[in-house]
Protein backbone atom coordinates (compact mmCIF):
# COMPACT_ATOMS: atom_id res chain seq x y z
CA UNK A 1 0.00 0.00 0.00
CA UNK A 2 1.41 3.39 -0.96
CA UNK A 3 1.57 6.03 1.76
CA UNK A 4 0.32 9.54 1.06
CA UNK A 5 1.95 12.45 2.86
CA UNK A 6 -0.43 14.99 4.35
CA UNK A 7 -0.44 18.09 6.52
CA UNK A 8 -2.71 18.64 9.48
CA UNK A 9 -3.59 22.33 9.34
CA UNK A 10 -3.26 22.64 13.11
CA UNK A 11 0.41 23.03 12.18
CA UNK A 12 -0.43 26.52 10.89
CA UNK A 13 -3.47 27.38 13.00
CA UNK A 14 -2.09 30.77 14.06
CA UNK A 15 -1.44 31.67 10.45
CA UNK A 16 -4.92 30.50 9.43
CA UNK A 17 -6.40 32.70 12.15
CA UNK A 18 -4.73 35.74 10.57
CA UNK A 19 -5.16 34.94 6.86
CA UNK A 20 -7.05 31.78 6.00
CA UNK A 21 -6.75 31.78 2.23
CA UNK A 22 -3.27 33.30 2.17
CA UNK A 23 -2.05 30.54 4.47
CA UNK A 24 -3.59 27.86 2.26
CA UNK A 25 -1.79 29.37 -0.73
CA UNK A 26 1.56 29.17 1.07
CA UNK A 27 0.91 25.55 2.09
CA UNK A 28 0.24 24.73 -1.56
CA UNK A 29 3.39 26.56 -2.70
CA UNK A 30 5.45 24.45 -0.31
CA UNK A 31 4.16 21.33 -2.04
CA UNK A 32 1.49 19.79 0.17
CA UNK A 33 -1.46 18.33 -1.72
CA UNK A 34 -3.24 16.32 0.97
CA UNK A 35 -4.60 18.40 3.84
CA UNK A 36 -6.37 17.51 7.05
CA UNK A 37 -8.67 20.33 8.06
CA UNK A 38 -9.24 22.01 11.39
CA UNK A 39 -12.69 23.42 11.92
CA UNK A 40 -12.28 26.78 13.61
CA UNK A 41 -10.33 29.94 14.27
CA UNK A 42 -8.96 29.20 17.72
CA UNK A 43 -8.74 32.91 18.54
CA UNK A 44 -12.42 33.66 17.94
CA UNK A 45 -13.99 30.22 18.18
CA UNK A 46 -15.74 30.77 14.85
CA UNK A 47 -15.99 27.91 12.40
CA UNK A 48 -14.27 28.74 9.14
CA UNK A 49 -17.44 27.60 7.36
CA UNK A 50 -19.36 30.30 9.25
CA UNK A 51 -16.89 32.98 8.16
CA UNK A 52 -16.67 31.81 4.53
CA UNK A 53 -19.19 29.77 2.58
CA UNK A 54 -18.48 26.10 2.04
CA UNK A 55 -18.59 26.78 -1.70
CA UNK A 56 -15.93 29.50 -1.42
CA UNK A 57 -13.63 27.23 0.58
CA UNK A 58 -14.14 24.30 -1.79
CA UNK A 59 -13.41 26.52 -4.78
CA UNK A 60 -10.11 27.55 -3.18
CA UNK A 61 -9.20 23.94 -2.44
CA UNK A 62 -9.83 23.08 -6.09
CA UNK A 63 -7.78 26.05 -7.32
CA UNK A 64 -4.84 24.98 -5.17
CA UNK A 65 -5.12 21.30 -6.08
CA UNK A 66 -5.83 20.25 -2.50
CA UNK A 67 -7.31 16.94 -1.48
CA UNK A 68 -9.02 17.59 1.87
CA UNK A 69 -9.07 13.93 2.87
CA UNK A 70 -9.97 14.37 6.55
CA UNK A 71 -11.11 16.92 9.11
CA UNK A 72 -10.63 17.26 12.85
CA UNK A 73 -14.00 18.00 14.43
CA UNK A 74 -14.74 18.15 18.14
CA UNK A 75 -17.14 19.87 20.52
CA UNK A 76 -16.86 22.83 22.87
CA UNK A 77 -15.24 22.14 26.29
CA UNK A 78 -17.76 20.78 28.76
CA UNK A 79 -20.18 19.63 26.06
CA UNK A 80 -21.08 15.97 25.67
CA UNK A 81 -19.58 14.58 22.49
CA UNK A 82 -22.95 13.55 21.11
CA UNK A 83 -24.36 17.06 21.63
CA UNK A 84 -22.23 18.55 18.88
CA UNK A 85 -24.01 19.72 15.74
CA UNK A 86 -22.96 16.60 13.89
CA UNK A 87 -25.53 16.87 11.12
CA UNK A 88 -24.11 20.28 10.14
CA UNK A 89 -20.51 19.11 10.61
CA UNK A 90 -20.99 16.02 8.47
CA UNK A 91 -22.90 17.86 5.75
CA UNK A 92 -20.34 20.67 5.43
CA UNK A 93 -17.37 18.32 5.34
CA UNK A 94 -19.01 16.10 2.76
CA UNK A 95 -19.49 19.17 0.55
CA UNK A 96 -15.78 19.96 0.96
CA UNK A 97 -14.91 16.48 -0.29
CA UNK A 98 -13.76 15.23 3.11
CA UNK A 99 -13.80 11.46 3.47
CA UNK A 100 -12.99 11.06 7.17
CA UNK A 101 -14.07 12.85 10.35
CA UNK A 102 -11.58 12.71 13.23
CA UNK A 103 -12.33 13.34 16.90
CA UNK A 104 -9.14 15.19 17.90
CA UNK A 105 -9.24 14.72 21.67
CA UNK A 106 -11.31 13.91 24.73
CA UNK A 107 -10.14 14.56 28.29
CA UNK A 108 -10.85 11.14 29.75
CA UNK A 109 -9.12 10.23 32.99
CA UNK A 110 -10.85 7.09 34.30
CA UNK A 111 -12.24 3.73 33.23
CA UNK A 112 -15.82 4.98 33.53
CA UNK A 113 -15.08 8.05 31.41
CA UNK A 114 -13.38 5.90 28.77
CA UNK A 115 -16.38 3.56 28.56
CA UNK A 116 -18.79 6.49 28.34
CA UNK A 117 -16.67 8.07 25.62
CA UNK A 118 -16.60 4.79 23.69
CA UNK A 119 -20.42 4.77 23.69
CA UNK A 120 -20.51 8.33 22.35
CA UNK A 121 -17.89 7.61 19.69
CA UNK A 122 -20.02 4.72 18.43
CA UNK A 123 -23.03 7.02 18.10
CA UNK A 124 -21.10 9.68 16.17
CA UNK A 125 -19.44 7.03 13.99
CA UNK A 126 -22.85 5.67 13.03
CA UNK A 127 -23.93 9.15 11.89
CA UNK A 128 -20.78 9.43 9.80
CA UNK A 129 -21.23 5.98 8.30
CA UNK A 130 -24.81 6.82 7.32
CA UNK A 131 -23.44 9.78 5.36
CA UNK A 132 -20.72 7.69 3.71
CA UNK A 133 -17.86 9.05 5.84
CA UNK A 134 -15.31 7.23 7.99
CA UNK A 135 -14.82 8.16 11.64
CA UNK A 136 -11.57 8.18 13.63
CA UNK A 137 -10.31 8.94 17.12
CA UNK A 138 -7.00 10.79 17.48
CA UNK A 139 -5.00 10.06 20.62
CA UNK A 140 -2.83 12.16 22.87
CA UNK A 141 -0.70 10.90 25.77
CA UNK A 142 -3.25 10.74 28.58
CA UNK A 143 -5.24 7.87 27.05
CA UNK A 144 -2.30 5.61 27.86
CA UNK A 145 -2.74 5.92 31.60
CA UNK A 146 -4.10 2.77 33.18
CA UNK A 147 -7.77 2.42 34.09
CA UNK A 148 -7.49 -0.74 36.14
CA UNK A 149 -5.67 -3.51 34.29
CA UNK A 150 -5.94 -1.81 30.91
CA UNK A 151 -5.02 1.57 29.50
CA UNK A 152 -7.82 3.99 28.70
CA UNK A 153 -6.77 3.70 25.06
CA UNK A 154 -7.28 -0.06 25.14
CA UNK A 155 -10.72 0.49 26.65
CA UNK A 156 -11.60 2.80 23.78
CA UNK A 157 -10.38 0.28 21.23
CA UNK A 158 -12.18 -2.66 22.81
CA UNK A 159 -15.48 -0.87 23.40
CA UNK A 160 -15.92 0.85 20.05
CA UNK A 161 -17.36 -0.84 17.00
CA UNK A 162 -14.42 -2.04 14.87
CA UNK A 163 -16.55 -1.66 11.75
CA UNK A 164 -17.25 2.02 12.43
CA UNK A 165 -14.54 3.52 14.66
CA UNK A 166 -10.97 3.73 13.42
CA UNK A 167 -7.95 5.33 15.05
CA UNK A 168 -5.62 8.02 13.80
CA UNK A 169 -2.52 7.18 15.78
CA UNK A 170 -0.29 10.07 16.80
CA UNK A 171 3.04 8.30 17.12
CA UNK A 172 4.82 10.82 19.34
CA UNK A 173 1.88 11.14 21.72
CA UNK A 174 1.98 7.34 22.07
CA UNK A 175 5.65 7.65 23.02
CA UNK A 176 4.79 10.39 25.50
CA UNK A 177 2.23 8.04 27.01
CA UNK A 178 5.00 5.55 27.75
CA UNK A 179 4.22 3.11 24.93
CA UNK A 180 5.92 1.93 21.76
CA UNK A 181 4.08 3.46 18.77
CA UNK A 182 4.97 0.68 16.35
CA UNK A 183 3.63 -1.96 18.72
CA UNK A 184 0.39 -0.02 19.18
CA UNK A 185 0.10 0.51 15.43
CA UNK A 186 0.53 -3.21 14.79
CA UNK A 187 -2.09 -4.06 17.40
CA UNK A 188 -4.66 -1.83 15.67
CA UNK A 189 -4.18 -3.48 12.30
CA UNK A 190 -6.67 -2.26 9.71
CA UNK A 191 -8.34 0.01 12.27
CA UNK A 192 -5.47 2.45 11.84
CA UNK A 193 -4.63 3.62 8.33
CA UNK A 194 -3.82 7.24 9.20
CA UNK A 195 -0.99 8.37 11.48
CA UNK A 196 0.25 11.71 12.77
CA UNK A 197 3.95 12.44 12.66
CA UNK A 198 5.65 15.04 14.81
CA UNK A 199 9.06 15.09 16.48
CA UNK A 200 10.09 15.64 20.08
CA UNK A 201 13.16 17.63 21.07
CA UNK A 202 16.24 15.98 22.53
CA UNK A 203 16.05 18.50 25.39
CA UNK A 204 12.68 17.34 26.76
CA UNK A 205 12.80 16.39 30.45
CA UNK A 206 9.82 14.04 30.48
CA UNK A 207 9.47 12.08 27.25
CA UNK A 208 6.98 9.89 29.13
CA UNK A 209 4.65 12.46 30.69
CA UNK A 210 3.68 10.07 33.48
CA UNK A 211 7.26 9.97 34.74
CA UNK A 212 6.71 13.54 35.97
CA UNK A 213 4.52 12.16 38.76
CA UNK A 214 4.98 9.46 41.38
CA UNK A 215 1.45 8.22 40.67
CA UNK A 216 0.29 7.76 37.09
CA UNK A 217 -3.33 7.06 37.99
CA UNK A 218 -3.64 10.15 40.20
CA UNK A 219 -2.07 12.52 37.71
CA UNK A 220 -4.71 14.98 36.50
CA UNK A 221 -5.21 14.93 32.75
CA UNK A 222 -5.22 18.70 32.40
CA UNK A 223 -2.05 18.95 34.50
CA UNK A 224 -0.23 16.92 31.84
CA UNK A 225 -0.86 19.58 29.22
CA UNK A 226 -0.62 22.62 31.47
CA UNK A 227 2.51 21.72 33.43
CA UNK A 228 4.38 18.79 31.89
CA UNK A 229 4.02 19.32 28.14
CA UNK A 230 5.73 22.53 27.00
CA UNK A 231 5.20 24.41 23.71
CA UNK A 232 8.93 24.15 23.07
CA UNK A 233 8.93 20.34 23.40
CA UNK A 234 8.14 19.86 19.72
CA UNK A 235 10.68 20.41 16.96
CA UNK A 236 10.98 20.06 13.20
CA UNK A 237 10.95 16.52 11.87
CA UNK A 238 14.33 14.85 11.83
CA UNK A 239 15.83 17.05 14.55
CA UNK A 240 14.48 15.23 17.60
CA UNK A 241 14.20 11.77 19.12
CA UNK A 242 12.26 9.99 16.37
CA UNK A 243 14.23 7.41 14.38
CA UNK A 244 12.58 8.03 11.01
CA UNK A 245 14.53 5.42 9.09
CA UNK A 246 13.57 2.58 11.42
CA UNK A 247 10.03 3.85 11.95
CA UNK A 248 9.10 4.11 8.30
CA UNK A 249 10.81 0.91 7.30
CA UNK A 250 8.56 -0.88 9.79
CA UNK A 251 5.46 1.09 8.79
CA UNK A 252 5.98 0.33 5.13
CA UNK A 253 6.39 -3.36 5.91
CA UNK A 254 2.98 -3.36 7.64
CA UNK A 255 1.18 -2.08 4.52
CA UNK A 256 -1.74 -0.71 6.54
CA UNK A 257 -1.04 3.04 6.59
CA UNK A 258 -2.56 5.19 3.81
CA UNK A 259 -1.76 8.65 5.20
CA UNK A 260 1.28 9.84 7.15
CA UNK A 261 0.31 13.31 8.32
CA UNK A 262 2.70 16.03 9.42
CA UNK A 263 1.59 17.83 12.57
CA UNK A 264 4.17 20.42 13.56
CA UNK A 265 3.38 21.84 16.99
CA UNK A 266 6.70 23.64 17.35
CA UNK A 267 6.68 27.31 18.27
CA UNK A 268 10.20 28.35 17.28
CA UNK A 269 11.04 29.95 13.93
CA UNK A 270 9.02 30.55 10.79
CA UNK A 271 6.20 28.03 10.56
CA UNK A 272 6.19 27.84 6.78
CA UNK A 273 9.91 27.08 6.76
CA UNK A 274 9.28 24.40 9.37
CA UNK A 275 6.56 22.57 7.46
CA UNK A 276 8.63 22.85 4.26
CA UNK A 277 11.50 21.14 6.06
CA UNK A 278 9.09 18.53 7.42
CA UNK A 279 7.84 17.71 3.94
CA UNK A 280 11.40 17.05 2.75
CA UNK A 281 11.96 14.66 5.66
CA UNK A 282 8.72 12.81 5.01
CA UNK A 283 9.46 12.50 1.31
CA UNK A 284 12.89 11.10 2.10
CA UNK A 285 11.72 8.38 4.45
CA UNK A 286 8.19 7.59 3.28
CA UNK A 287 8.84 7.59 -0.45
CA UNK A 288 12.26 5.99 -0.14
CA UNK A 289 10.81 2.83 1.36
CA UNK A 290 7.87 2.77 -1.04
CA UNK A 291 10.30 2.82 -3.98
CA UNK A 292 12.52 0.22 -2.37
CA UNK A 293 9.51 -2.04 -1.78
CA UNK A 294 8.55 -1.81 -5.45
Amino acid sequence: MSINIGLNLFSVFRELNEDYFGTLEKVAEIGYKNIELISANFSTGERFTDVFTVQTIKKKFDELGFHAFAAHEGVAPGMALVDGNWDKIIHENAELGVQSIVMPMTFISSRDEALKTAEELNIIAEKCKSAGLDFYYHNHAHEFRRGGEKTLFNLLVENTDPEMVKFELDLVWVTRGGNDPISVLKSLGKRCDMIHQKDLGLHVDFVNVFSASSSEENMETMKIYREVVKPTDFVNLGTGIVDFESTYQKINEMSTVRYAIVENEGTVGDKFESIASDLKVMKKYVQEYIKADK
